[in-house]
């Protein structure tokens, strides 16, 4: 929900709010290591976007989430971004 939260706010404040935005995350846990991989998948309905700035934006939340600059140890943090037609 973090993600979500910072992609949404970032789309608005470029002047692109989003429609909707469906966010999955899969995180690997392994026991006495902990947390080795988060992956993150993404669809946005953006209204005037197209992909290339929607995958940008989304990796700038990525970047920026608290919870993304939390687990920023984990060895491995992926992002598949898709922008649908809204």
């Amino acid at each position: 929900s973090c993600f979500s939260m910072a992609l949404s706010a970032g789309l608005a404040k470029a002047g692109s709010p989003p429609e909707g935005l469906e966010t999955q995350a899969t995180v690997t846990f392994v026991p006495g290591t902990g947390i080795t991989k988060s992956a993150l998948s993404v669809r946005g309905w953006v209204p005037g976007m197209d992909e290339a700035a929607f995958r940008e934006a989304a990796e700038t939340a990525k970047e920026n989430c608290p919870v993304s600059k939390a687990l920023a140890a984990v060895p491995e943090i992926t992002l598949n971004a898709t922008l649908e037609a809204a």
